[in-house]
Order: C-alpha cells, then sequence, then structure tokens
C-alpha cells in the first residue's frame, strides 16, 4: 500500500511514486521528477528545520549516483514551489535559507495515510495513449536527394551530440574546485567552502576529528556560522567530474566547539 502524505487536506504527496494528487478535486496529478520528488520528502521529513543544501546534495543526489549543480539544486526547489501553488498551497511554506538550506514552515500542516481512497482521483485519470510512429517518408524521396540529405543530417547529428555534451559537461556539479585550501596534516589536505569568512569550525574538525588519512588524503569541508550541522567530504584524490574518485561524506554536528560524528 502506497504511502500517502496530505498537505492541508488539499493535496496528496505521493514519494513512492513522485506524484501530488489532488483531493475532492477534478484537478489532473501532477508528476514530479525524481530529484524534486525527493527534495520534498526530505523537507517533510525535517519540517521546521533547515535541511543543509550539502545535505540535499548528498542524500538526493550523490547517494544515488548522480551529480548536481547549485543551479540544478535551486530549480528544483521552484518547482516544488511552482507544485503547491497548483494545488492551492502557498508557495512560503518552502523558505530558502541563503547560502545555508531550505526548511519547510511548520504552518503547512501535514498528516500522513495509507488509505487507498485518497487516491481515486488520480486512478480516474485515462491512461496516456502510446504514442504514433513517426511516419515513414524516406522511400517518397529519390536516391540522389537521400544522399545529399544523409551528409546534412549527420553533420547537424554530431552538431547535437557535441551541443549535448557540452550542456552536460556544464552542468556537471564542480562546486568543490571552488574550494580553498587551509591546511595539510596528518597526510590529509584540508580544502573549505568559499561562502563563509570565518573558519573556526573547520580549523576545529581539522584538530579534533580524525579521518582515514592514509586512504583519503583530500577533505572538502562545509560549515557556516551559527549553523550547528555541516558536512565533510573525504576523497582519495582532488575532486574532479571528469574521473573516477572514492569519497567518503561524513556529517557532523558542533558542541561547544568540539566535532562529533553524528
Amino acid at each position: 500500500m502506497n504511502k500517502q502524505i496530505i498537505l492541508n487536506g488539499v493535496a496528496a504527496f505521493l514519494p513512492e511514486k513522485h506524484r501530488v494528487i489532488a483531493i475532492n478535486s477534478d484537478r489532473p496529478p501532477l508528476s514530479l521528477s525524481i530529484p524534486a520528488s525527493r527534495c520534498l520528502a526530505l523537507l517533510v521529513n525535517y519540517q521546521g528545520e533547515v535541511v543543509l543544501r550539502e545535505h540535499f546534495f548528498h542524500e538526493v543526489w550523490v547517494s544515488n549516483g548522480a551529480q548536481v549543480t547549485n543551479n540544478t539544486f535551486y530549480q528544483n526547489i521552484s518547482l516544488l514551489r511552482r507544485a503547491f501553488k497548483e494545488f492551492g498551497l502557498n508557495e512560503d511554506y518552502i523558505v530558502t535559507v541563503p547560502k545555508v538550506g531550505v526548511k519547510l514552515e511548520n504552518t503547512l500542516k501535514i498528516t500522513r495515510s495509507e488509505e487507498v481512497e485518497i487516491i481515486a482521483t488520480e486512478l480516474s485519470q485515462p491512461s496516456t495513449p502510446e504514442p504514433t510512429p513517426p511516419r515513414k517518408i524516406a522511400r517518397r524521396l529519390s536516391s540522389s536527394f537521400s544522399k545529399g540529405r544523409f551528409g546534412l543530417g549527420s553533420m547537424v547529428l554530431v552538431l547535437c551530440l557535441g551541443g549535448t555534451f557540452l550542456a552536460w559537461q556544464a552542468s556537471m556539479d564542480n562546486r568543490f574546485t571552488e574550494f580553498k585550501p587551509l591546511i595539510t596534516q596528518s597526510n590529509c589536505s584540508y580544502f573549505v567552502n568559499s561562502d563563509t569568512t570565518d573558519y573556526k569550525k573547520h580549523r576545529l574538525f581539522a584538530r579534533d576529528f580524525k579521518l582515514n588519512c592514509e586512504d583519503f588524503h583530500y577533505v572538502y569541508l562545509t560549515a557556516y556560522n551559527n549553523f550547528a550541522r555541516f558536512s565533510a567530504v573525504a576523497c582519495e584524490r582532488p575532486f574532479s567530474a571528469w574521473r573516477k574518485n572514492h569519497c567518503v561524506t561524513h556529517y557532523v554536528i558542533t558542541d561547544n566547539g568540539n566535532a562529533f560524528e553524528k
């Protein structure tokens, strides 16, 4: 039986199906992208708390073998706001904390249900028709015309593939390349997020938190002032989107200046 998360009594979020459906309304169901659906599930689980951007990155993308950029992350958050608005929910329920993360306001009433009746609206929707196969028109072309078109078509295909490759390359997650070197000690090189100016937490981590520096020499630390949690990504070699790497992520909370693994 599918789990359902009821939002303000007007919409049901089905995390296993990546859908939002209306309750007591004929509004058609809305399919969410898998990353957007996972982001919403994470916000629901931590309602009222700020979920770190790095936590989103790991739980939604990295742990599922994918990479992500800041732009892609915030685009998925925008998709969730539009989905809320479409179902009559205030998009301001989803709050962005700049350079830190996102939270779901406690004012949004959330209940969990497994009642099959709630998804009756979804079940009543007509099935998507099978796509009509494209018409074959190649036989209507003359031989010489076909050969000329084949050469031009090949060039267009190469250009399209090249453009797709460059777009994919631009979308790869290179955020670690912007990290600043902090310190090298005990065979570990520590790098810190460049969008902060206070590196006290980073230094405490490097001093107190014992990592396996024999195998993971490059450590990327993300921390912010007045925020208890941060992350440490330890890798065998410098981060690059274009080569294989083996990394381990540690989620950390701080308490009275000391760092402990969560």
